[in-house]
């Protein structure tokens, strides 16, 4: 079967071009982007217990190993995507995440 198409958001891109300096987390971050193209659930259901934390779409986390991000994205089965709308920093204020507009 085809892999699935892994769609970045503008605003993870910025983030990762204004943030991410090591060539070896850039390299992580690909390895896990292909990841995600094959085998889409990799990641776990993202089901926080405070709402403050919960984004207003179901989504999937997926922390990226030996660096300090998690991965946010949403699986389009009709599509075959999976688009990863948020990029969080784990040393980030957790109270703050999901609260920029325009998620969708």
């Amino acid at each position: 079967m085809a892999p699935y198409q892994v769609v970045l958001a503008n605003s993870v891109l910025d983030f990762i071009a204004e943030k991410v300096n090591s060539e070896r987390v850039l390299a992580k971050l690909e390895q896990y982007r292909e990841l995600l193209s094959q085998y889409p659930a990799l990641g776990t259901v993202y089901d926080p217990d405070y709402p403050a934390a919960r984004p207003p779409i179901t989504c999937r986390q997926l922390p990226i190993p030996e660096t300090p991000f998690t991965l946010y994205y949403a699986i389009d089965e009709d599509r075959r995507q999976v688009d990863v709308f948020y990029i969080e920093f784990k040393g980030a204020d957790p109270m703050a995440r999901f609260s920029f507009s325009g998620l969708y």
